[in-house]
């Protein structure tokens, strides 16, 4: 299926079978359409070797969503019949496109062009253009970045994703300065090089996904040209080594997300990161804590999921005064501690799936804290934090815990401050022992 937008809407499509969005009102009755869905035009086929031009005019003077089964172009769906059609929509997308070549003549005034499968699209060609912002490949055979990119000077969001992508050459986007929104995940881009045709050339990209992709070794001052960064991306690639080897400051970057690599340690020491929010480290193979920059002073959130720590010293978060949720579940933590004392604003604590025996922070201070979670652990003791802060909520479900140990903290459980492994009197216990809580529920001891 292939849909065509326009201009108050997001997207469009065309290639053999083809839908198109215009601007204008709906009209429920028109000969040209042979069924109709919700906003959607159905038109058949359209030839356009005989009438297709003159039908595609009169819908888009009266449909808001045509959808076209088969559309038959003389020689190309690009190029000459690209103007054309640029002359009645916005915006059009490829839902299959065949060609190994695809041309934007000079001046289209097209805003949008996505392709949804284009296997055989191998090169992309535009002439001077003022009016596209949003090109979109999928699924393609590109393997660098269109030469004519420059040529499109008010592009602001470039997708190519599921390529064939090797490199990433920052030189190329140098003439796309309205460029925001830059996603190249799922090709093969195995190395980043930074700017070196104009030093000191700054871009405009806020969002960069790279996603999926086969880089090994990263350097964070590849970005410094990027200025106005805010989201970066590079989840599921294959990183080991992550560093910032001389000293860059990334000053509006907020999202910062490695998920999913193969890193056993980094040193961003020398990376400045005044308004980093949110830092996912998840699924890597960390053992220890990684080196991070020394001062995050907008940190909210920090994810440590499913790697190979196992010890956590809170002390060593002493630094982050903004920190309001700490992650690392299903790691290999045996202890939790704080080696020295510290105030932490952490609202949310989450360790659940370890293999925690001793949690003690008699030396933390967390007066914002509302959630612990502790679940699927070793730990045969109730932590003393539960009374300690009388406004948060510690799960312990999966954990070894006797009767004899739940039932003085009975009010806990009953007000769910406290959660243990609750049942309905007609569900089984997991374990060999339980208590009525009350007259419906159980708590089940043990784990």
């Amino acid at each position: 299926m292939i849909i065509a937008r326009g201009r108050k809407q997001f997207q469009a499509f065309c290639w053999w079978i083809l839908s198109i969005w215009c601007q204008m009102k709906l009209h429920l009755c028109n000969g040209q359409c042979i069924s109709r869905t919700f906003y959607v035009c159905d038109a058949g086929v359209i030839n356009m070797t005989t009438d297709g031009r003159l039908k595609l005019t009169q819908l888009a003077e009266t449909e808001t969503v045509v959808y076209v089964q088969k559309l038959m172009v003389a020689i190309s769906p690009s190029g000459p019949f690209l103007a054309t059609i640029g002359n009645l929509f916005d915006s059009i997308t490829y839902a299959f496109y065949r060609e190994p070549t695809f041309l934007v003549p000079a001046e289209t005034i097209i805003q949008d062009i996505y392709f949804m499968r284009a296997s055989n699209l191998r090169a992309f060609i535009a002439g001077p253009n003022t009016r596209l912002a949003s090109l979109r490949i999928e699924q393609s055979a590109l393997d660098r970045l269109p030469p004519t990119l420059p040529k499109m000077t008010r592009l602001q969001t470039l997708v190519i994703k599921s390529g064939m992508l090797s490199a990433l050459r920052l030189d190329m986007l140098i003439g796309n300065q309205n460029l925001t929104t830059l996603e190249l995940s799922y090709n093969r881009i195995q190395q980043i090089f930074p700017i070196t045709g104009r030093p000191g050339t700054t871009l405009s990209i806020v969002n960069l996904e790279l996603m999926g992709n086969q880089l090994e070794h990263l350097d964070m001052s590849v970005f410094a040209s990027m200025a106005s960064l805010e989201l970066l991306y590079i989840w599921e690639n294959r990183l080991t080594h992550l560093q910032a080897s001389v000293p860059v400051t990334i000053g509006k970057l907020s999202t910062l997300d490695v998920t999913h690599n193969k890193l056993a340690s980094l040193d961003l020491r020398n990376l400045t990161l005044p308004n980093l929010a949110t830092l996912s480290l998840g699924r890597n193979a960390f053992r220890q804590l990684p080196v991070l920059p020394k001062t995050l002073p907008a940190l909210q959130h920090l994810s440590l999921n499913h790697n190979n720590l196992t010890q956590m010293d809170l002390s060593n978060f002493r630094s982050y005064r903004t920190l309001t949720q700490l992650y690392a579940v299903s790691n290999q933590i045996i202890t939790v501690r704080t080696s020295a004392r510290v105030t932490l604003p952490i609202v949310w604590l989450n360790f659940s799936g370890n293999r925690i025996t001793s949690f003690n922070i008699t030396g933390c201070d967390m007066p914002n804290i509302t959630s612990v979670n502790l679940a699927n652990n070793r730990l045969t003791m109730i932590p003393p934090a539960v009374k300690r802060y009388p406004k948060m909520r510690l799960s312990m479900d999966g954990n070894p815990l006797g009767c004899d140990t739940l039932l003085p903290y009975r009010n806990e459980l009953q007000s769910s401050r406290l959660r243990k492994d609750q049942r309905s009197l007609s569900l089984p216990c997991d374990t060999t022992s339980s208590f009525l809580l009350d007259e419906q529920i159980k708590v089940c001891c043990g784990g």
